[in-house]
């Protein structure tokens, strides 16, 4: 009788707490989401920047210059490549148009992205200088290579050297050879299937 009870009991609650997940779980998870505001909405239309391209734009100085310059809009690419990709983006025509007006002015492709430098510091550099302690991040992987093939090739003289080497063929034992009358009884026993 007392099985029975607690086997209801158990029945009762699991009933329980179906109906709860099948009532209260849906009106939850319907809250949580904002059904206000979609999750992949698209720009307004004049939000797309209106850019009209001349033959500078794909100039392979102007190129050369943006793909060394990262766009500070967030997105992690260069400026060449998130003003010819994001059309959503004011940053990269801005720095594109800041680009063509240094290079107007007779500065360099390096005072250009020197100046890009001393505007917005080595973070706008989409490589690190190869100067100071940037140097770290230009050898540190070969200086780790080495040391990881070093330490490899210690690591197995020492276990080649630790391990017995066996012959390929195990030595027979002394006195194998046999003597003259088991060489004898041998022969005719051969002979017979010989013949």
């Amino acid at each position: 009788m007392k099985t029975a009870g607690r086997q209801d009991g158990r029945t009762v609650r699991s009933a329980a707490a179906l109906l709860f997940l099948a009532v209260v779980a849906p009106w939850g998870l319907a809250a949580a989401q904002d059904t206000t505001a979609p999750a992949a909405r698209l720009p307004e239309p004049g939000v797309v920047q209106e850019r009209s391209p001349t033959s500078r734009d794909n100039d392979s100085l102007v190129k050369a210059i943006e793909g060394k310059i990262h766009c500070t809009c967030g997105c992690n690419l260069d400026v060449f490549t998130c003003r010819t990709t994001d059309f959503t983006c004011a940053t990269s025509p801005a720095m594109h148009r800041l680009v063509l007006a240094r290079l107007d002015s007779g500065m360099t492709a390096a005072q250009v992205i020197a100046a890009f430098e001393r505007q917005y510091g080595q973070s706008v550099l989409m490589e690190p200088p190869k100067r100071g302690f940037n140097w770290a991040a230009y050898l540190m992987p070969f200086v780790g290579l080495g040391f990881g093939l070093a330490l490899l090739g210690f690591i197995m003289r020492r276990w080649i050297r630790a391990r017995p080497v066996e012959p390929l063929e195990p030595p027979a034992p002394a006195g194998s050879e046999g003597s003259n009358e088991e060489l004898e009884r041998l022969k005719r026993e051969l002979e017979k299937f010989e013949a």
